[in-house]
């Protein structure tokens, strides 16, 4: 067979005959004789393949590797390695290397009175006949719950004994492998297992508890990520809970001024990859973000910032840091093209989601739980803004309870009366002079240099459409309301939204529409109003809501949370009460034991202080808000919305383009 023939025998791709790019061998490792024997093949291949004019015989002379052998080393070296994904190259060379697993033929089965056969590869020939039975074992070492599995956990012993049944109800004799063996098997079964680790890395690491199941997550992608150079192109997000105690002052009931201690904050930051810029950031003072809050966040980044006055004497901004959108004219209005983030609940919100999708317009790169090594970025950053601002606070909690740092926080909070709006502004500050300290992981620029260079530089952001450039699109939600009424008894229409009554001049002089299903939008962050349109999808106005509820500035979540109460029969109010009010008092009267209620307050005060800022043409004010002339033209609501499933609150994406 001439040269040619071999070489097109051998099904493999024409680039991996190029010897040059053949995986090579150091042959300083291998004993003395080894050594010989691999520089001889490794002559007579290299002769092959590289010298057409040299005949066989001519090889077997110089090298002492015979045609038949030279044959079955060119082979074996374009053989394919699954654990490297490339060809074995002079790998295959080295003297015992075995390149293929061993393939018993021989029988497995004797008699007692006949001597026992040596039963190397037994075990693998009785999986490769029984598919079966390697699936089951597999999946019960590894723990796996198939759609139909009722299999519990079961030991090392469980699942030898599941083999040996296994065996059994495929037909296998006592005089077969593995029942003529001392011990059935279980030596090989062993073994196996730790292979199944070693090709089902992950599943086989949650055998070992959840760090390890954690930490095998990391460095799975098969192909390392670009340094990313381009500012915008990559954020990631996150929540991080502050290491510091702060305080809250509240009146009780009884006209009592307290002052004690909320639970830890949340700090919600969005950060640039490429520069390590700060974008935006947002304080949470639940005791764990929600949507509302991580839209919060998103809405601050895209959101030029405005720079603070701040009431804390001798505080004020650095003049090397600064925030992109205040500082950078092209970062006004900047979008993301990747958003990373983890798998939280919150985050993976459908309104969030579909606001990213819709406003931003940028991917999402969601990644595993628990697994911040992914995130380190962000991860460090939270440890920097610790380190730099809240470490230094007397009411720190320290990174851990042991922490040295950590002295009574919540006595010292309450001594020096360290509020949350002081929180507030040591956080504008924190971040701020963050971007303006020099960075080791961008060679020692700072993160806002780095961006305001590399911006100079033609790498500009895409910013979001000025037609778009209103608060509320960050909190749009669509759902339907009928229209109830009767003209029998005297009532005008009206469509009821979360247990309050809306209406309009317009609305109550149209009986016609009584019965007849309205889409609403809502601006979730303050629903005193709601924007209609009819079915046709015209325009149809504004809906103000009754009392009290369309005056007081106040977001879904409070609402839910004040008819919540009132159903459970633990607040009370009428028409002509002030349900924020009576919701504050019985806030404030659980406030004096529990930290929780404290935050509660403490987000109602948030809301309660827009009234201060409230326009005094309301529905102008929301109209600038809601929607610009050119969307208005073109009642494409659909593209801008998500819809609101009136059964269990959730958000799900509705889009009609």
């Amino acid at each position: 067979m001439s040269r040619r023939r071999i070489l097109d025998s051998i099904n493999i791709d024409p680039k991996h005959k190029d010897i040059s790019k053949w995986p090579i061998v150091n042959i300083m490792q291998l004993q003395p004789e080894d050594r010989e024997i691999f520089k001889k093949r490794e002559a007579a291949v290299n002769l092959y393949m590289l010298h057409e004019e040299v005949t066989l015989e001519k090889i077997t002379e110089q090298t002492g590797v015979s045609k038949k052998e030279l044959i079955i080393f060119i082979k074996k070296c374009l053989e394919f390695d699954p654990i490297t994904e490339a060809i074995w190259g002079f790998r295959a060379l080295i003297p015992h290397k075995r390149t293929k697993k061993y393939d018993r033929s021989a029988t497995t089965t004797f008699l007692p009175q006949q001597e026992q056969p040596k039963l190397s590869g037994a075990f693998n020939q009785l999986l490769e006949q029984y598919p079966e039975i390697r699936e089951k074992i597999t999946s019960a070492y590894l723990r796996r719950k198939g759609k139909n599995s009722t299999m519990p956990t079961i030991s090392t012993d469980g699942i030898h004994r599941l083999f040996l049944s296994l065996c059994k109800k495929n037909g296998i004799g006592i005089h077969d492998y593995p029942f003529n063996t001392n011990d059935k098997g279980y030596r090989s079964l062993y073994r196996f297992f730790k292979k199944i680790e070693n090709n089902h890395f992950s599943e086989g690491a949650k055998r070992y508890g959840k760090e390890a199941a954690r930490q095998s997550r990391m460095g799975t992608s098969p192909k390392h990520e670009l340094i990313l150079q381009k500012p915008f192109q990559r954020v990631q997000f996150d929540g991080h809970k502050i290491d510091a105690m702060f305080t809250i002052t509240f009146k009780t009931p009884e006209g009592d001024l307290f002052t004690e201690v909320v639970e830890r904050v949340w700090l919600l930051v969005i950060v640039d990859v490429a520069t390590r810029a700060i974008l935006g950031h947002h304080l949470c003072v639940n005791k764990e973000y929600n949507k509302d809050d991580v839209l919060h966040c998103i809405r601050n980044t895209v959101t030029p910032y405005e720079k603070r006055k701040f009431s804390i004497p001798g505080i004020d901004y650095d003049p090397k840091g600064g925030i992109p959108s205040a500082e950078i004219p092209e970062t006004a209005w900047a979008l993301w093209d990747e958003f990373s983030y983890d798998n939280g609940k919150a985050n993976l919100s459908n309104i969030v989601t579909d606001r990213l999708y819709e406003v931003v317009r940028c991917t999402l790169n969601p990644g595993p739980v628990e697994a911040p090594e992914v995130r380190g970025i962000i991860e460090r950053l939270f440890r920097s803004l610790e380190v730099l601002g809240y470490h230094k606070l007397v009411s720190t909690t320290g990174s851990n309870p042991s922490d040295p740092l950590r002295k009574n926080p919540e006595q010292q909070a309450k001594k020096f009366d360290i509020s949350l709006s002081e929180l507030e502004e040591l956080t504008h500050i924190l971040v701020s002079d963050y971007n303006g300290i020099p960075h080791s992981g961008i060679r020692n620029f700072s993160p806002l240099q780095l961006m305001k260079q590399r911006i100079e530089r033609g790498m500009e952001p895409r910013v979001l459409e000025p037609e778009k450039r209103k608060d509320a699109i960050f909190f749009m939600i669509q759902t339907k309301r009928r229209v109830s009424g009767n003209i029998e008894k005297g009532k005008r229409p009206f469509i009821n939204y979360e247990g309050v009554r809306y209406q309009s001049d317009i609305l109550s002089n149209s009986p016609h529409l009584i019965g007849t299903e309205l889409t609403i939008v809502v601006n979730v962050d303050d629903i005193r109003t709601v924007k209609v349109f009819l079915s046709d999808g015209s325009e149809f106005g504004y809906l103000t809501a009754y009392g009290i509820w369309g005056i007081t500035p106040h977001s879904l979540r409070t609402r839910k949370a004040i008819n919540k109460l009132k159903n459970e029969r633990k607040i009370f109010f009428t028409t002509y009460q002030d349900p924020f009010q009576i919701y504050y008092e019985y806030k404030a009267s659980k406030a004096k034991t529990g930290k929780r209620e404290r935050n509660h307050i403490a987000q109602l005060q948030r809301e309660l202080n827009k009234a201060e800022a409230a326009s005094t043409n309301k529905h102008e004010k929301e109209e600038e808000q809601f929607f610009a002339p050119d969307v208005q033209s073109t009642g494409d609501v659909n593209s801008l919305f998500i819809e609101e499933d009136d059964d269990d609150d959730r958000i799900f994406r509705t889009y009609n383009f």
